[in-house]
């Protein structure tokens, strides 16, 4: 109050206008003196006097995020409100979430101004509502609304009618805005972007390109928004020619230099996989201009190119740069953590996703379904399978992914029973319809387990119970099954009428396993004709015959392996956590006991290599003198 009154004093405001402008200033800056603020309206006089001063402090307390306030404030006002006041208060009601509240002072509206109808200002905050509200209700709302524009006349002004598109857009009627967009004697810019940004938010790509050509073809000017919008259409459809063309147009009209250009381009580049112009992109956006959507979009653009250390880099850079993780951001570090088994890193990030308050102190929270599925998928791919079913059991919701993930990590671990239990939960007690995924998790499990049974009446009901087609995947791991049970005329059954190199491959290797040479020898010449079966698979035919003794057969497959130009697969490459990560989520850097060694096949450049292989030749020796001996055809 004090505060308030001395700038008031420091202005030296004597009409209603000036009192105003400086109670909403002070207002602005200074939020918990909102209360003052009012008081001093109401004891200055300038309620009773100025309709403007009503306008003015419900925008106030719209803009400090108080809707039932600015809408006390109308209904309390002294002086009956005007037609703008009214507008202020709907905006206020409409763009915090309250549809309904904002609909029925819209009507109110109109009972109290009969001879005052509403305006142009009047209906977009209105239509925002509408497109707020549950199905079917919505529908009904907005083409009331839309009958209405047209009495009034105002269904052709550009403000309400682009309001009104995107109403139509965000209740997914594409066909009404589509027909209300062409009726339009006139369009600007705007209106064109309201149909193609809704078009490509409901995945209608073909029609959102085909709005952008037209746009073209009438010589309307694209804004930065359009550019977006495009570029969301090109990195959706993976369209990275098209992409660059308008990365060069925005770079001749100057539109590359908005930071939601530049993070529409990081996006495409990195869906795509061009890390190198990602990278580029990114690194020209000024520090200050970055913002969490552009740290996210490296991140992500990081994940797909499977650049897991540069993502773990990029997180402890944008920590340091004071930009406040999402949900988002941790959906896209955590499968890195994952498949790097950085596990001390990954519950350094669930800490902090707790203390953030993302995902609640009881690990649960509000947490979005998709980011709580890439921290259970961490712990599942790290083993810590004790961790990953807390979460899971936490989430306050669960989609297929959950369930999937939950499934696969006990089916990857050997936990057969406790995958299909899970699994039994799933679909006798949650009544959740089972997926392709989350059968081939449960036949994994079968698989790994040695649950033979289980495993084919498994494949039986995913036709007759689930209705979904068993596929390559599911033959392969059936025929996985049986082999490893020893039961391989079962599995070359399968094989047959899987009719894929997969199978084949599955049983082959259970041929070798159970030492039957022949029986693995005539897998080997069956796998021959399949053009698909990869470099693994002729590695494996090889060995089947190295295997048999066969070194004619073994010549011919290498000879054949020229002729195709078939190369063996790159080296594996493994990790090994010692301490924590290199990059901690507080920002942490390498050299402070953090440290994630990468290892490849044959590998000389790690700077402790001499110390690494004095090691590994010390436990070999070990090994060979307790009898130990390498099976060389594996």
């Amino acid at each position: 109050m004090i505060a308030a009154a001395a700038l008031l004093l420091h202005r030296r405001c004597t009409d209603a206008a000036g009192l105003v402008s400086a109670l909403y200033d002070c207002a602005r800056r200074r939020p918990r003196e909102a209360g003052a603020v009012h008081a001093l309206l109401v004891t200055s006089g300038a309620l009773r006097s100025s309709p403007s001063a009503l306008t003015a402090l419900i925008s106030a307390y719209s803009a400090l995020s108080l809707p039932a306030l600015a809408l006390r404030a109308l209904v309390a006002s002294p002086l009956p409100p005007n037609l703008v006041s009214f507008n202020a208060a709907i905006t206020a009601l409409a763009s915090h979430s309250l549809p309904s509240a904002a609909l029925d002072l819209f009507r109110r509206l109109r009972r109290a101004l009969p001879d005052e109808p509403p305006d142009a200002f009047s209906f977009p905050p209105v239509l925002r509502a509408c497109a707020d509200l549950p199905a079917p209700h919505a529908h009904l709302h907005l083409r009331a609304l839309h009958a209405l524009l047209l009495k009034s006349r105002l269904h052709r002004d550009l403000f309400v009618a682009s309001a009104l598109v995107r109403s139509y857009l965000r209740l997914r009627l594409p066909d009404d805005a589509a027909h209300l967009f062409d009726e339009l004697p006139r369009r600007d810019v705007v209106l064109w972007n309201a149909l193609l940004n809704g078009l490509a938010q409901l995945g209608r790509f073909g029609p959102a390109l085909e709005c952008f050509r037209r746009m073209l073809g009438a010589g309307v000017a694209p804004s930065k928004f359009t550019v977006t919008g495009i570029l969301s259409v090109f990195t959706a459809t993976a369209d990275l020619g098209s992409g660059r063309k308008v990365h060069a147009f925005a770079v001749k009209a100057a539109h590359d230099r908005e930071a939601s250009v530049a993070n529409a381009l990081v996006d495409l580049y990195g869906k795509c996989h061009e890390l190198g112009d990602a990278t580029e992109v990114f690194a020209s956006i000024a520090d200050d201009d970055r913002d969490l959507f552009s740290w996210n979009s490296m991140l992500c653009a990081l994940h797909y190119s499977a650049d897991n250390v540069g993502v773990l880099r990029l997180l402890a850079h944008m920590r340091r740069s004071a930009i406040w993780p999402d949900a988002v951001t941790m959906a896209a570090v955590l499968p890195a953590c994952a498949h790097m088994a950085a596990l001390r890193l990954g519950r350094e990030i669930h800490g902090f996703l707790v203390t953030s308050g993302m995902f609640g102190n009881n690990g649960g929270g509000s947490l979005d379904v998709f980011a709580a599925n890439a921290l259970e998928d961490m712990y599942a791919k790290s083993g810590a399978l004790e961790d990953a079913r807390r979460v899971f059991d936490r989430m306050p919701e669960h989609d297929s992914a959950s369930w999937n993930i939950m499934i696969d990590g006990y089916a990857s671990h050997g936990r057969g029973g406790e995958a299909l239990r899970l699994f039994d939960r799933m679909t006798a007690v949650e009544k959740l319809a089972p997926d392709a995924v989350t059968l081939l998790g449960a036949l994994t499990a079968c698989s790994h387990a040695g649950m033979v049974e289980e495993g084919r009446a498994l494949l039986r009901r995913m036709r007759e119970e689930f209705a979904v087609e068993p596929e390559a995947e599911h033959y392969a791991c059936a025929a996985d099954m049986l082999g490893r049970a020893g039961r391989l005329e079962e599995a070359k059954q399968v094989a047959e009428k899987a009719g894929e190199a997969g199978a084949w491959r599955a049983y082959l290797a259970a041929c070798r396993m159970h030492g039957e040479a022949g029986m693995a020898e005539e897998a080997a010449r069956r796998m021959l004709g399949f053009e698909g079966a990869g470099s693994g698979g002729w590695v494996l035919l090889a060995n089947a015959y190295g295997s048999a003794g066969s070194f004619e057969g073994l010549e011919e497959v290498r000879g054949e392996m020229r002729r195709r130009g078939v190369r063996k697969a790159a080296p594996g490459c493994s990790w090994v956590e010692v301490g924590a990560v290199a990059v901690g989520v507080d920002g942490a850097a390498a050299g402070e006991g953090r440290t994630v060694h990468v290892f490849v096949s044959g590998d000389r450049e790690h700077p402790e290599m001499e110390r690494i292989y004095q090691m590994l030749h010390g436990l070999v020796g070990r090994m060979r003198e307790c009898g130990y001996v390498p099976d060389l055809n594996i």
